[in-house]
């Protein structure tokens, strides 16, 4: 039995986002609409989104609401359709609803297995009322407005009275959960008829749509709604029973029962033959009827005719009705005809008043004219003696500004003439001050030169001292070393000799800063031309990967000269440092940089020591891989055909000849078996001739060397450019032994580095050029090599006469016996033995690596 608690009605709002499952109890999705019959006043179908179930997507699928059973404590509807039926339904987008038809959703019911409810209502009434369904088909397309609507494009929707008189608005549609039909529609009133904010339950067979206004015609009497029941909105109606009442004040059977009879006629009594009918109506008029059965049957028989009486005098009203319409527009079309008529009269008596006001118009017009001549006449002369007037005073007015232009022109020129002998003032004066600027300019570097000449013979004389005393201290020590034997003598390590203190004393003699600065460090320094003019500053240092030196730095000039926003690359031997301006000098002519090619800084070229050679060339310096190339001719321990062997093998690498510092920082290192070292965390340059002086190395936890910093040769380590990656070929005993440094104390002189080169077991590349030096091929003096030759060889023949150094074996000998020396000194004979096992081991494997 229907109570509140299992409602027969539910709202379309409430129906629609319930959640749908099938009998296994799957989630298949949710109601999102519900199109109505607006003639049958049911439910045609729901559309569903079934999500993402079964692969089904986001599309909406028309479904029959025979389809679905609620249940109603689970707030879900039960789909009774086959998984494989769904998978094979057409669905639509839900921004492109099908414009639906009866005959289109035919095929979907047909398609779900359920008859249409039309079809079958359509032959319940041909049975009652004789309407076939070609006369349905026929007033359906007659008709313009649409078969079907959503619920909520209905809801809102104003309803007007017959007289068009706004009533008030649907509110809600509700829904009988039975059969799916419109059990009522709420209608809020608003304040007509006194009825207030209550809503009221309306059949739907009370409404006619009128498409057009967007509105439902109400086919209720107003006497009717003076005497209507509403409700409140927290008491609705939800059973049949309470809906019965409502159904009977409007005049209209409730939808039930009318299926009810349909079915129950259309079962029995209409199967009977005129005469069978006669006969029976004649035995229950003589008083035949002796079972319950018949009794009954009578009785239905009764109050269906009562009803058909009750419909034949509802259509008898509504045929009144229709009647009385058509008489009240008949009459307003006359009213109508009658004030069209009057306004035609009207606009012609206006017509008439217009012409009549226009000639009275016209006759005061002339009168005004006549009236006003002599006036006018007056005037006139009056205007001709002030025209007289004005031409003189505009005369004498021409002539003051004629007299006032030229004194102004006087004034203008007089003003040109001052600011010109002031300008030439001003330029008499700039020169002058140029040409102070440029004398002391002059001077300054006169007395400069003085300096550095009497600098150089200085260190020219205490070097000659040294090298005097170094001879002296080398013969002393070789007679002493020589019962040490040649293991004693290779296994020397870490000791300098004179010429390396030599070299070190001049590069520091005149030096107030540091000899090395990290690559980070330089890059964003300012860059100044020799007039003290800020040109820009240093975006990049390019490292030649075989030499380990900055190949060029890369400089941005800003607005400087109108270079814009490019790049350049510069010779590192182009630039000086001034180191308490955190800047550095470029001394380079202006008209040199005005004419020099840059590149974008979003399309770095690919550079290469041939395309470097002409911007060496183009700022007047010789490659130093050429001026090296020379420095090497002629040099003990290297021969012709290993020098084209060592540039054959970088001609032919994939490797590029040049990295930038900022890509090489940060990049992996790992040894020669591939295990993952650390990183390389800086890259130090030597300042006097731009060499990476080492690169600071970070090994973590590798061998448990902690968080230290390592300064490690350039030369230990070679690129795997494909891995991005760099091989440290130094074993893992001797950079277990190794001394690191903290992060706050950094080496910064080539005194402080000497001791790291000699333990890795690699010459210091500075020494490389002493050697150089003393076998007298420098390549730096301004003689030509034709002039050089001869003195070179007078150098060395003397050198070796005196018994120097031949070799850079033999120097680094002599540097490990002043080194014993001085560590005998101070050491123990326990010290001293642990030291000579340690010193032979390194000597050895440096050894293995010369031969």
């Amino acid at each position: 039995m229907a109570h509140r608690d299992n409602p027969e009605f539910l709202s379309a709002s409430t129906i629609k986002g319930d959640k749908v499952v099938n009998t296994a109890g799957e989630d298949l999705g949710k109601i999102e609409e519900l199109m109505i019959d607006v003639d049958d006043g049911r439910i045609a179908y729901a559309a569903l989104s079934f999500g993402g179930f079964l692969g089904m997507g986001n599309k909406l699928f028309a479904i029959p609401w025979q389809a679905l059973k609620l249940r109603l404590h689970e707030h879900t509807f039960l789909l009774d359709i086959p998984k494989e039926t769904l998978e094979r339904a057409e669905g639509f987008d839900k921004d492109n609803w099908p414009a639906a038809d009866r005959e289109w959703l035919s095929d979907t019911y047909t398609y779900y297995g359920y008859q249409p409810y039309w079809q079958r209502r359509a032959e319940e009434q041909t049975e009652i009322r004789g309407e076939v369904g070609a006369e349905r088909l026929s007033r359906e397309s007659a008709s313009e407005n649409p078969i079907f609507l959503s619920a909520d494009s209905i809801k809102g929707n104003k309803v007007v009275n017959r007289d068009g008189n706004d009533i008030g608005k649907i509110d809600e549609i509700m829904i009988d959960l039975q059969d799916g039909n419109v059990a009522y529609a709420a209608v809020s009133h608003g304040g007509i008829l006194g009825i207030g904010s209550k809503l009221f339950a309306i059949p739907w067979k009370a409404f006619s749509l009128r498409i057009r206004d967007n509105a439902f015609i109400l086919d209720i009497p107003e006497e009717t709604f003076d005497k209507a029941e509403g409700f409140d909105k927290s008491h609705w109606p939800l059973t049949r029973q309470e809906l019965s009442g409502t159904f009977t004040h409007y005049g209209f059977e409730p939808y039930w029962q009318a299926a009810a009879v349909g079915a129950g006629v259309s079962a029995g009594v209409m199967g009977e033959t005129e005469a069978e009918k006669m006969s029976r109506m004649e035995r229950e008029r003589k008083g035949l009827v002796k079972t319950d059965e018949e009794l009954k049957a009578r009785q239905e028989r009764e109050r269906l005719e009562g009803l058909k009486e009750t419909q034949e005098e509802k259509i008898s009203r509504l045929e009144q009705e229709r009647m009385e319409r058509e008489r009240q527009t008949e009459t307003e079309r006359e009213r109508l005809s009658r004030l069209e008529k009057e306004q035609m009269e009207l606009e012609n008596q206006s017509r008439v008043e217009k012409e009549k006001l226009a000639g009275l118009e016209k006759e005061l017009q002339e009168s005004i004219r006549l009236e006003e001549t002599e006036k006018v006449s007056r005037l006139e002369k009056e205007v001709n003696l002030l025209q007289g007037q004005e031409q003189s005073r505009r005369e004498r007015l021409a002539q003051l500004e004629s007299e006032r232009a030229r004194v102004g022109k006087l004034e203008e020129t007089e003003k040109e003439r001052l600011a010109r002998l002031e300008k030439e003032r001003m330029e008499a004066e700039r020169r002058e001050e140029s040409e102070k600027e440029r004398l002391a300019r002059l001077e300054k570097e006169r007395m400069e030169a003085e300096r550095k000449v009497e600098t150089e013979q200085e260190r020219l004389a205490r070097l000659e001292k040294e090298r005097t005393e170094a001879e002296k201290r080398h013969e002393t020590e070789k007679e002493r070393l020589a019962g040490l034997g040649t293991g004693g003598v290779m296994a020397a390590k870490g000791a300098e000799t004179g010429y390396a203190k030599m070299a070190r004393t001049e590069g520091i003699a005149g030096r107030e800063g540091p000899e090395f600065l990290s690559a980070s460090t330089i890059k964003g320094n300012k860059v100044v031309n020799t007039a003290g003019e800020d040109l820009g500053k240093i975006e990049e240092l390019m490292i030649d990967l075989d030499e380990g030196r900055i190949g060029y730095a890369v400089l941005s000039f800003g607005g400087f000269l109108g270079l814009g926003d490019k790049l350049f690359s510069i010779p590192w031997n182009s630039l000086s440092l001034r180191v308490h301006e955190h800047s550095f000098v470029l001394d380079v002519p202006k008209e040199t940089l005005e004419k020099a090619e840059g590149f974008d800084k979003d399309n770095w070229p690919v550079t290469t020591r041939e395309s470097l050679s002409q911007t060496y060339n183009y700022y007047g310096h010789e490659p130093y891989w050429q001026r090296e190339a020379t420095e090497r001719t002629g040099l003990p321990g290297e021969i012709g055909s290993e020098r084209v062997s060592g540039k054959d093998v970088t001609a032919g690498r994939e490797s590029p000849e040049f990295l930038s510092a900022g890509t090489i920082k940060g990049d992996k290192v790992i040894n020669t078996e591939g295990e993952d070292l650390g990183k390389i965390e800086e890259l130090m340059i030597d300042l006097d001739d731009g060499r990476v002086g080492y690169a600071v190395l970070s090994f973590g936890g590798f061998l448990g060397m902690g968080d230290k910093l390592f300064a490690i040769p350039w030369k230990a380590l070679s690129l795997k450019v494909h891995e991005h990656a760099f091989v440290l070929n130094i074993p893992k005993d001797v950079l277990k032994d190794a001394e690191g440094f903290d992060k706050d104390r950094w080496p910064l002189t080539r005194d402080s580095l000497f001791r790291t080169y000699t333990y890795y077991g690699y010459q210091p590349y500075w020494q490389k050029r002493e050697t150089a030096e003393v076998t007298g091929v420098t390549g730096e003096t301004a003689e030509s090599p034709r002039e050089r030759e001869p003195a070179r060889m007078e150098r060395r023949a003397q050198s070796e006469s005196h018994g120097q150094l031949k070799t850079a074996e033999e120097k680094m000998a002599q540097q490990d016996k002043e080194r014993i020396k001085r560590m005998e000194e101070t050491e123990t004979d326990k010290e001293k033995l642990e030291r000579l096992e340690r010193e032979r081991t390194v000597a050895e494997r440096r050894e293995k690596k010369y031969q």
